[in-house]
């Protein structure tokens, strides 16, 4: 039970809307080895009041697991994968198969972002593509086509769209990608999209401005600040929000929504990312965000993604070995540490397991499927004299479906049983005897070239 425990802990830093036009969400990547269960996942955001989840791939795979719930779900076409849609029969197959059959099937789908920093000239330069744009009216003529125009369509960019000045009212978009930029900005525009904004505030204290790290923090120790005409700022965060905004108002829309689509603090991989540090940049973003007071530029609440659920221990190296370590649990699912991100109390961690719903109607169909689940599954507790020999006839039948269920990944099939079995999320487990949960499994991957790919 420690390892679901752990997970538990670590929704912690899930924290529900709070009011209609603001939430505090999380992406989740899954370059990784072991990657959760995505029922569980499902489980923990809907147990936590969690409704918003950001894909950093198609999820294609996965999205129907979402279906029926009242999770908001974004979307991802990654940088290398918009050849799939450069042409307009192509990306209506790719809506099609990817946003509306999903849909149809129950996601509720709100937003597809077309391309993450295809413009960078820093970390993702080996990635970048210069048709995002072509690739992203595409999207968003077959998403009208289809009836689906309440999917948003917008592309995340990062901080090094920026010529970087050391004030924010003197930012603006890099010469080499302006026109592209003012497009992009006009298409977001015209369809009501957010502009998507991905910070990493240790790389731009640090590297970019070579200001002490302490400004990355939002409690800042070292009494350093930058000021700009009028305003002071104390903190990283909100002159880098208020850097973008004042480029976005010198393009004409000063407006335009800025939604936080990544933030968060890697803990190895770079200067100063460790566990410690992550930890409090955390607490002081939260405390920033549940004031709601937002920054000078934007004030008022923000919508912001935290970055990430989970290490992604297969993310290539070629863009920095720090991505690798995003996650607020390690790619085992255990949390690196502990923080009440709701700043509520703690959060009350799901689990799930399979039981026997005590029909005893038909004991040779019970029988059947304890023997069925006892052949599939490790039942070696319930031997005479073993740990669980001294539970009653009903419950061994429930550690065997639970057993049986556990080994199939959770899948809700696996607990059926001819309808003996049921779902449950209260601990079945008794005096010496604990009923065994499962939430990692190794999952398909798509591999080119030594790499996995997201798409």
């Amino acid at each position: 039970m420690r390892l679901i425990i752990n997970i538990g802990i670590c929704f912690m830093v899930l924290v529900m809307a709070t009011q209609v036009n603001s939430f505090v969400g999380i992406t989740w990547g899954r370059q990784q080895t072991q990657q959760l269960v995505p029922s569980m996942v499902v489980d923990l955001l809907l147990q936590n009041k969690i409704s918003q989840l950001r894909l950093m791939t198609s999820g294609y795979d996965i999205i129907e697991i979402f279906s029926a719930t009242n999770i908001s779900v974004s979307v991802t076409m990654g940088n290398s994968f918009m050849y799939q849609a450069n042409r307009k029969d192509l990306a209506y197959n790719w809506v099609n198969d990817r946003i509306k059959d999903p849909i149809n099937k129950g996601a509720n789908i709100v937003e597809l972002t077309v391309g993450s920093e295809p413009f960078s000239n820093t970390f993702l330069k080996k990635a970048t593509n210069y048709n995002v744009v072509s690739v992203l009216k595409l999207m968003r003529e077959s998403l009208d086509e289809m009836g689906l125009g309440y999917v948003r369509t917008t592309t995340a960019h990062g901080m090094d769209v920026l010529n970087h000045t050391k004030f924010p009212s003197e930012a603006d978009f890099r010469d080499d990608i302006k026109v592209q930029m003012i497009e992009s900005l006009a298409e977001f525009n015209r369809t009501g999209a957010p502009f998507l904004l991905i910070l990493f505030p240790i790389h731009f204290v640090k590297d970019v401005m070579n200001y002490t790290i302490e400004f990355a923090f939002f409690d800042n120790n070292s009494g350093f600040k930058i000021e700009d005409g009028n305003i002071t700022y104390m903190n990283a965060v909100e002159l880098m929000i208020d850097s973008v905004a004042w480029a976005i108002k010198k393009a004409g829309y000063g407006n335009m929504k800025i939604m936080i689509a990544q933030i968060g603090w890697p803990t190895d991989g770079y200067p100063h990312a460790n566990i410690r540090n992550a930890e409090r940049f955390h607490k002081g973003l939260l405390k920033f965000i549940t004031s709601k007071k937002g920054t000078p530029m934007k004030p008022g609440p923000l919508d912001i993604y935290l970055h990430s659920l989970c290490d992604e221990n297969q993310f290539h190296k070629v863009f920095g070995t720090f991505q690798r370590h995003w996650g607020i649990y390690e790619a085992d699912g255990n949390p690196k540490y502990k923080i009440d991100f709701s700043l509520q109390g703690i959060v009350k961690m799901p689990n799930r397991w399979c039981k026997f719903n005590g029909d005893t109607s038909n004991m040779d169909l019970v029988n059947k499927n304890y023997d069925l689940a006892c052949q599939v599954s490790d039942c070696s507790q319930l031997e005479k004299g073993a740990s669980c020999d001294g539970l009653s006839f009903a419950s061994k039948v429930s550690y065997a479906m639970n057993a049986f269920f556990q080994k199939n990944k959770q899948e809700v099939k696996a607990c059926d049983f001819d309808g003996l079995g049921q779902v449950v999320a209260t601990n079945p487990s008794e005096t010496n005897c604990e009923f065994p949960i499962e939430i990692l499994s190794f999952q398909d991957q798509r591999v080119h070239n030594g790499m996995i790919l997201r798409i």
